[in-house]
């Protein structure tokens, strides 16, 4: 055989074999967190726990802002060009991506800036219960569909601490003394006490009463709202050195993040308390990758975007046990944006599995609100699904056992 012709069939053999080998993306489900809010509490709330002024919005408490619009508009168009490029989505085929929110103006605004990047020339259709009502995939105790038993959510949270939230909050004092610092702006806390202000280490450990299964007290709840609020600011480009705010920069909020995690994750991921929150939309979830009849959307759509809160994605990956880490943030650590992308792919052996992954702006992508394309995406990590996950990659769940394990973590006794 000529040189020349034996080139041209290796060729030939490569390139079918690349075919043959090809993987096929079927399915999108993205469950994000809604974009920048403006802060839940006043301006002066806020500085009653801090020695600085806090910057103000423009638009009412825990509504979505202009910027925080367009910088879920830049992650919807960065998905939509990752997934044409997938061959997931075609231009002008707008069946193919559908929008759910719950039912604040953050959630709803949302996504219809993710279903307006991601099927540009389509009508914008969000689909949603509506304000002032209640969905039973993000909040399934006050739509009745669950019984919640509030003495075992506690007795389940405690159980985690020994039985001692004191003890338990006592062992984060390095970081509320860091937090407290930042705050009331002295060199090393705990700063001097200062008329007037709350503080980090005046909040004491114990549950609350009220709508939560297991709500908390503490420094790590009082934490928690208040970086919330820092994170919120940051992210909308706000001016705090303007405002007298002295080393506050990205490693700093890092850091300040860490007992707004710890509350998270006791008050959230407990196994209990996530079954109880998150059971209902993890099997809708399963439904919807294996088109099922209690799919979100209907089974054509091939991109399924669900806009909820942080709470929404910590009690889910506390329910199958997930773990992220970004760079820049905490472990579990829900940004503005930040998403649970659920990906079912045909493998070239003709297995349906289902890839997992976190994903979303640093806190530089944010505050810059820096383009995002295929050379500068958005962070991401895979995320191992405890109980089906394997040794690929990307951590591949057979499309069954990941239906097996949520059935097993929604249906667990106790």
């Amino acid at each position: 055989m000529r040189l020349s012709l034996r080139i041209a069939v290796v060729t030939l053999a490569l390139a079918s074999a690349g075919a043959a080998s090809a993987e096929t993306l079927e399915k999108v489900v993205i469950l994000s967190r809604h974009g920048v809010r403006s802060a839940m509490s006043s301006p002066e709330r806020l500085e009653e726990a801090s020695a600085r002024p806090w910057p103000r919005f423009e638009v009412p408490a825990g509504h979505l802002t202009a910027r925080g619009e367009t910088l879920v508009a830049r992650m919807g168009d960065y998905y939509r060009r990752h997934y044409a490029a997938q061959g997931l989505l075609k231009p002008g085929d707008c069946a193919s991506v559908y929008a759910w929110a719950n039912v604040t103006q953050r959630t709803i605004a949302t996504a219809k800036a993710y279903r307006e990047t991601l099927a540009p020339g389509c009508p914008v259709t969000v689909n949603t219960v509506g304000e002032g009502n209640i969905d039973p995939m993000f909040e399934p105790v006050k739509a009745g569909i669950v019984k919640a038993d509030h003495a075992l959510a506690r007795a389940a949270v405690a159980g985690r601490v020994g039985g001692d939230l004191t003890a338990w909050s006592a062992s984060h004092n390095q970081e509320a003394e860091q937090l407290d610092a930042l705050l009331m702006q002295c060199d090393k806390g705990p700063c001097p006490p200062a008329p007037g202000k709350r503080r980090v280490f005046d909040a004491k450990p114990g549950f609350v009463d009220g709508e939560e299964l297991a709500g908390l007290s503490g420094p790590e709840a009082f934490a928690s709202g208040v970086t919330e609020s820092l994170l919120m600011a940051w992210a909308d480009g706000r001016d705090f050195a303007g405002l007298g705010w002295k080393s506050l920069d990205e490693e700093a909020l890092t850091r300040s993040f860490f007992l707004h995690q710890a509350e998270f994750d006791l008050r959230l991921r407990t196994p209990y308390v996530a079954r109880t929150l998150a059971g209902h939309l993890a099997d809708r979830l399963a439904a919807t990758l294996r088109d099922g009849a209690a799919a979100i959307g209907p089974v054509d759509a091939r991109l399924v975007i669900i806009a909820g809160h942080d709470g929404t994605l910590a009690s889910l990956g506390g329910l199958l046990r997930m773990e992220w880490t970004l760079p820049g943030y905490q472990p579990n650590q829900i940004q503005p944006g930040g998403a649970l992308v659920f990906e079912r792919w045909r493998r070239d052996d003709g297995v349906r599995v289902v890839r997992v992954r976190f994903t979303g702006q640093s806190l530089s992508q944010l505050r810059n609100m820096t383009a995002l394309d295929a050379k500068t995406p958005p962070l991401s990590a895979p995320v191992f699904v405890q109980g089906c996950g394997t040794a690929t990659p990307a951590f591949d769940c057979r499309l069954e056992d990941f239906e097996t394990v949520v059935r097993g973590a929604t249906r667990a006794d106790g």
